[in-house]
């Protein structure tokens, strides 16, 4: 019987699926943090393992009211995984029903009641030496066995004193919440290994993070030999369509992750921000602490000319003493600024990875990134004015406009969203770098260097993307373990040689002014500017992207990560204007073959609410009523201009098709059909599901 795992809801790798002995709560091994090598036979999960181990030591606490504390012997490197718990109890227990001889003749001799140090012991010893002596010694030793294992509660006064002395020891034992934070008493060898769970669980992450280096020394690739991405230049009819010809370039993108587009030299669309009046934050980025996972701090307010010449001012002594060629100081501007262009960057890759992997010199650079085009100013034209046009369609390579052309599915979001269809301006200085990362909800991205020097990319193609993950993981091990989500905060960056010694693929592109890279679904990228520089990026789609779309999304519900928008609602947005786009051309208004991906997302959304739908009717939830929209009339809930949906109180998921809720009094919690189980503890009957008014003829374009 197949099963599914509670935490990604997947029910992919069963053989790598553990299921909790004591819940048969089931999840994936690499689901776990930390992961599991393998499945255990007899794998607790945390909260099994807490209520065994509090319900152990209470035992092991009253047991050592009544043996010695060397009853139980220190059993070393046990405890050295939290999921070993399970392993340890059974050779205790092992321990216990066969002690060792030493012990043994101690209770074929002497019948212990308490510690031999408590008031008693000795009389009590004594007395069975001369018991030892009649012929009905052995029938008596098991009767006072029996009697003082038991620790009834009538007894001698002796007795008394005794239970008296364990409870005052019991009583200066820590609690399970001291014992867990790390002040433990030295009462038990075996609650004090379990006290140090997690310094030795850091441990073994340390050795592993020696392994992993080892690997990197024995296999080293020189930054030189890192292949280059590929470079396509248009020619001004296939320019003149901005999605179709990225769409084209799919294919080959989604295995490189980057690639390089030089525009027709008839093409230019001019830069119009003054320098002079345009102000943005900044933020500082310790250059030697990128490995280390530091946030970015908050730097100074500039303005463009300001910060221009705060950045060539710092490059200069670097430069010179790496040989680069720059302007002579005094030079003119536009000399200054044709040497920015042309300048050579190997020995400046060199030095930045040389600073990020050894953490020496310690260096400090502002970086103007995330500056909001739609508040301070773009450097393309908003309103087309001062472009140079090769042909008419070539206008849809402003940034401020490409997101939102007609053939992108994002033209339906009803707001502009900043940094996804709402340009951000990025102005850069020596050495000031973006982490590896991949975009919102894995959209693709294009980025146009405006002016300055070179910015150089690195990327990895999205069936590589888990693979990267791992390493970043072996590599940065305590880092991850102490903040799961970290590849999500853009603040981690981990060298190229690394990567490629690991088995992960990395390509290297330079950009230079003048030029794009488009970034391509799931595919991880980072990089770092060679000076000061001006770009500016957006995020676009197209058809090819809805499966990583949806995959994503599945991804930000393990996570509870927030999606950016909607996918269904975007989805049957996108369906709907092609179905109207062929109904007004003339034709049947089917899907045809240029859309067979939409039709196959279609379908895989409409299968995977009927599979959701009839496991909650199994499971006894069959009040259904439809969600309140504002549509007017019989308009159907997806022609809405805006999408109005609830999010799951679990997950932080678009609950666009469907929600469940109950009539529980001030329940205002909903939850997505992944997570029925987590909304409220009363009956199937007074729980209820929403469900969304589709058309027919919606449903019905999946065929």
């Amino acid at each position: 019987m197949s099963q599914q795992c509670d935490l990604c809801l997947s029910d992919e790798d069963q053989d790598k699926i553990v299921s909790c002995h004591s819940c048969h709560l089931a999840i994936h091994v690499y689901c776990l943090c930390p992961t599991l090598p393998a499945p255990l036979p007899r794998w607790l999960c945390q909260e099994c393992a807490e209520r065994k181990a509090k319900a152990n030591a209470k035992k092991n606490l009253q047991r050592q009211q009544q043996t010695p504390t060397h009853v139980v012997p220190d059993v070393p490197g046990m405890f050295s995984h939290p999921n070993h718990l399970p392993t340890l109890r059974v050779s205790i227990a092992a321990v216990r029903s066969n002690p060792p001889m030493h012990q043994q003749g101690i209770q074929k001799n002497t019948t212990i009641l308490g510690n031999p140090q408590s008031t008693g012991s000795k009389s009590r010893i004594t007395e069975k030496k001369r018991a030892l002596k009649n012929k009905s010694a052995p029938v008596k030793k098991v009767k006072r066995c029996k009697k003082t294992s038991a620790l009834s509660g009538t007894g001698s006064g002796k007795r008394r004193k005794m239970r008296s002395t364990g409870s005052k020891a019991a009583s200066q034992v820590p609690s399970l919440a001291q014992q867990s934070s790390g002040f433990l008493s030295a009462v038990s060898p075996l609650l004090l290994e379990a006290s140090s769970l997690s310094s030795a669980a850091e441990e073994k992450l340390l050795r592993q993070a020696l392994e992993n280096s080892k690997v990197c020394s024995q296999v080293r690739v020189d930054l030189e030999d890192i292949p280059e991405a590929p470079v396509f230049r248009p020619t001004p009819e296939e320019f003149a369509d901005p999605i179709r010809y990225i769409r084209g370039l799919h294919p080959i993108g989604e295995k490189w992750g980057i690639v390089r587009v030089e525009p027709p030299k008839s093409w230019s669309p001019g830069f119009h921000i003054d320098s002079k009046k345009y102000r943005f934050n900044t933020r500082k980025q310790h250059v030697h602490k990128l490995q280390e996972a530091q946030g970015f701090d908050e730097g100074k307010s500039y303005t463009l000319s300001e910060y221009r010449d705060m950045a060539r001012a710092f490059e200069f002594p670097h430069l010179a003493s790496l040989g680069v060629k720059t302007a002579p100081p005094g030079a003119h501007e536009k000399d200054i600024e044709a040497a920015e262009k042309l300048r050579q960057i190997r020995n400046i890759e060199r030095r930045y990875w040389q600073i990020v992997t050894t953490g020496t010199p310690q260096v400090e650079v502002e970086y103007g990134n995330d500056v909001d085009s739609g508040e301070v100013g773009s450097g393309f034209s908003k309103e087309g004015k001062g472009e140079q046009l090769c042909n008419p369609g070539s206008q849809g390579w402003n940034l401020n406009k490409i997101a939102i052309l007609e053939d992108s599915p994002l033209c339906q979001l009803p707001k502009g969203i900043q940094g996804v269809t709402v340009p951000w301006v990025y102005c850069g200085m020596l050495f000031s770098s973006f982490c590896w990362h991949t975009e919102d909800n894995y959209l693709p991205s294009i980025n146009y260097l405006h002016k300055g020097a070179p910015k150089v990319w690195y990327a990895a193609p999205s069936q590589h993307a888990k693979g990267l993950e791992g390493v970043m993981k072996s590599n940065m091990p305590l880092l991850f373990h102490r903040e799961p989500d970290l590849m999500q905060k853009l603040v981690t960056m981990l060298d190229p040689s690394t990567l490629i010694a690991h088995g992960v693929p990395v390509c290297r592109g330079v950009q230079r002014e003048g030029t794009f890279v488009i970034t391509f679904p799931r595919g991880y990228h980072c990089g770092f500017n060679s000076g000061f520089n001006v770009a500016e990026a957006v995020n676009l789609a197209y058809d090819e992207w809805f499966p990583y779309g949806r995959q994503c999304v599945k991804r930000y519900r393990e996570r509870r990560r927030a999606s950016v928008f909607p996918h269904d609602w975007l989805l049957l947005r996108t369906v709907e204007q092609r179905h109207r786009k062929r109904l007004a051309e003339g034709k049947s208004g089917a899907l045809d073959a240029e859309d067979a991906m939409l039709r196959r997302e279609l379908r895989a959304l409409f299968e995977e609410e009927g599979r959701l739908r009839k496991k909650l009717k199994k499971a006894g939830v069959y009040n259904v009523e439809l969600m309140p929209t504002a549509s007017k009339g019989n308009r159907s809930s997806q022609q809405e201009a805006e999408p109005k949906c609830r999010q799951c109180h679990m997950c932080n998921q678009h609950c666009y098709l469907s929600h469940m809720t109950c009539f529980c009094p001030g329940q205002q919690k909903v939850v997505c059909l992944h997570h029925i189980r987590y909304l409220c503890a009363c009956k199937p009957s007074n729980k209820v599901l929403f469900v969304r008014n589709l058309d027919r003829s919606m449903i019905e374009l999946q065929n």
